[in-house]
């Protein structure tokens, strides 16, 4: 099928006529008063920034921050001190030089950051009724370190937006499948970005976004100290003047292959698909992240960050249903559509494939000035009032070409945020609920403090929290039903031993079904379907555990929990043996995490470091550690190199044939 479409494109803010300023308190936020409404206009300044060399993408300072959307809203200005800067020198392989060891801010599903100290200008909304508000746009600015306004926005590497998707699904039930866990990036050339009259992302007030601002400076060694200031625009659904269109969001991302491709593999790639699909081969860039190569279906490795060569090149790869659940699944219309790339890139396109043809749905044009280190000037915005029709059940890649005219070896990323009209929202009925920060749970905890933190290092209850945030936030019981024998089964008959594959090394552990029957058959499932893979390892306490992070929490990179997976997931209870000689906590058991409530383990597990009899009765053992001498080298990988780098699960196989009787006892 070949179809043409031709493309109005917004190429200014979505501004609204006859708009006035309304006068607001000095403690409120600034109000713009619009066609659409009453639009509250905080302001969040960070920094400065210390800029004493060069830095390529992925390095330099940065700052990591959760927000609650209430509190933003009713903010006026907020100021992030430069206390909360984190630097990465040298590539991402190589430790920090900071001593928080964190890797570049490119990782925004790691784990977020408490609320840091020396923050002035934040509202505290915890304890009002939750509320729908409209995120209607931002822009991002670059000050001196006087707050005067930069020229350019030279000194921006990108900002991030992140979400909890498993949360949004909570508080908007028919969310999409397919939601990404990054709402926005900005980037150089595309600093303001906002959305068509008459449409918005909805979002709850008590809601915790992540924001994620890193400075660049790709074109001087002077030494320089610099802020950026983030503007945003929200309008509360209670004083707005017209129904809002929601939109929600895919990120589909160009991923090249490394090492080629087998005709195995690309016969396969084309068997379900047209001819003119084609990912691209390329080579990992040196300063990616770890988690930026994974493997696909047909087993290839792949990686969203790589080296553009000299001269004119152009990359592609299809938009798979695996990494963006969903996407054209039936007939869409696209209002609007961001892009992130590197420089020299002069183009980035959404195309459908059909036979050998291909037509582009839109393009961003890009423009880099060169003359003087490298900056991205100019990136088109991609808007449409009407909507762009996307064809459902057909085929779509992203394309994009660079032009590296530096004589040098250059790195790339290429994705688009691509905002689509979401027919399945209605406005959900709050009226009798309070913000998840104001309901308690039966124990008197709040539960975005309760720590979903798996096991507890300590027998005083009076110090139960272990973690100073929970990985996601739940209304105290997850969303999922309970695990159900005989819809959810058959139940495991026998043990099983894992291969599992991660960043430091391989692990044995076997799951044994006579220790919690329903716990271990749901963990087995999940592992051999590849839940797991891209979930990290995302907590260390020395002497007593690892904690393997929920399937749906992926490292940057990662596939996202295909849909078919997510429908699978269950709550499960709490399996304690009844024998005279109960299994305990002891080193190398696995044990399930959950919250409060003893019956809310999901998907999160820990490896135990040392012996916790404390912990027997309380939590569901699955199984164990295979002490051999690659399980026990990994686990010691794992331990010495946490506060580098976090290890995450690759990928996991079936070795029960191999299964032995002295593999079947953890080590003490």
């Amino acid at each position: 099928m070949r179809f043409v479409i031709t493309l109005a494109f917004i190429l200014t803010a979505s501004v609204c006529p006859n708009e006035t300023l309304a006068a607001a308190p000095p403690d409120k936020p600034k109000q713009l008063v619009t066609t659409e409404g009453t639009v509250n206009i905080p302001l969040v300044t960070v920094g400065p920034f210390d800029l004493h060399r060069k830095y390529r993408s992925m390095e330099g300072p940065w700052v990591a921050q959760d927000f609650r959307i209430g509190d933003l809203a009713a903010s006026k200005q907020v100021v992030i001190p430069e206390d909360a800067v984190t630097f990465v020198e040298g590539n991402s392989e190589a430790p920090a030089m900071n001593s928080t060891g964190k890797e570049p801010s490119m990782t925004g599903s790691g784990s977020s950051p408490s609320l840091s100290k020396g923050i002035t200008g934040l509202v505290d909304t915890e304890g009002t009724k939750r509320e729908l508000i409209w995120f209607k746009g931002l822009k991002l600015e670059v000050l001196d370190e006087n707050d005067k306004v930069l020229p350019t926005a030279e000194f921006i590497c990108h900002f991030n937006i992140d979400v909890d998707p498993a949360l949004r699904k909570k508080i908007f039930p028919n969310t999409p499948n397919g939601i990404n866990t990054r709402v926005m990036t900005l980037t150089q050339g595309q600093t303001d970005f906002h959305f068509p009259e008459g449409t918005a992302v909805p979002c709850a007030s008590d809601e915790t976004w992540k924001f994620t601002f890193q400075a660049a400076n790709r074109t001087s060694t002077a030494h320089r100290r610099v802020k950026h200031r983030l503007t945003l625009e929200f309008i509360k659904d209670s004083q707005t003047k017209k129904p809002m269109k929601a939109l929600s969001w895919y990120v589909p991302y160009i991923a090249v292959v490394t090492g080629g491709s087998s005709p195995e593999a690309l016969e396969a790639e084309h068997s379900g698909g047209p001819n003119c699909m084609v990912t691209s081969e390329g080579t990992n860039a040196p300063n990616s992240v770890k988690a930026a190569v994974f493997k696909d279906r047909f087993g290839r490795k792949l990686t969203g960050h790589w080296i553009i060569p000299p001269g004119t090149t152009t990359w592609s790869s299809p938009i798979m249903e695996i990494r963006d659940p969903g996407f054209a699944g039936k007939d869409m219309l696209l209002y609007a559509a961001w892009t992130h790339i590197h420089p020299l890139c002069t183009s980035a396109s959404l195309v459908q494939c059909s036979g050998d043809s291909k037509q582009p749905i839109f393009t961003a044009k890009v423009n880099t000035r060169t003359d003087s280190g490298l900056e991205i000037v100019k990136i088109d915005n991609i808007y449409s009032k009407t909507g762009i029709p996307i064809k459902g059940n057909e085929h779509y890649q992203l394309e994009a070409t660079y032009v590296n005219s530096t004589n040098e070896n250059q790195d790339s990323m290429v994705s688009h945020g691509l905002y689509v009209g979401d027919d399945t929202f209605t406005k959900p009925d709050w009226k009798d609920i309070e913000t998840a920060s104001a309901a308690k749970s039966s124990n008197g905890d709040k539960p975005n403090e309760a720590p979903f933190c798996g096991v507890r290092n300590s027998t005083d209850t009076a110090s139960e929290q272990v973690c100073t945030k929970p990985k996601s936030i739940y209304d105290v019981i997850p969303p999922y039903p309970m695990f159900d024998a005989k819809k959810d089964g058959p139940l495991l008959a026998s043990p099983k031993m894992l291969e599992v594959f991660t960043s430091a090394g391989k692990l044995h552990i076997l799951i044994n079904p006579k220790l919690a029957p329903q716990n271990a058959t749901q963990i087995y499932k999940l592992l051999k379907a590849g839940a797991f893979d891209g979930t990290p390892i995302d907590r260390y306490e020395p002497n007593f555990v690892l904690q393997v992070g929920e399937a749906n929490k992926k490292v940057d990179g990662g596939e996202p929990l295909a849909a078919s997976i997510q429908d699978t997931l269950r709550r499960l209870p709490l399996e304690v043996p009844v024998s005279q000689n109960p299994i305990v906590h002891k080193k190398g058991t696995l044990s399930m995490a959950h919250y409060d409530n003893p019956d809310t383990a999901v998907t999160s597990f820990s490896i135990m470091l040392g012996d916790a009899p404390h912990l027997d009765n309380k939590y569901t053992i699955i199984g164990s550690l295979v002490p051999d001498k690659v399980t026990l080298h990994t686990i010691e990988q794992m331990q010495k190199n946490f506060s580098i780098s976090h290890p995450f699960i690759m990928g996991v196989r079936d070795i029960s044939e191999v299964l032995t009787t002295s593999a079947s006892a953890p080590s003490k």
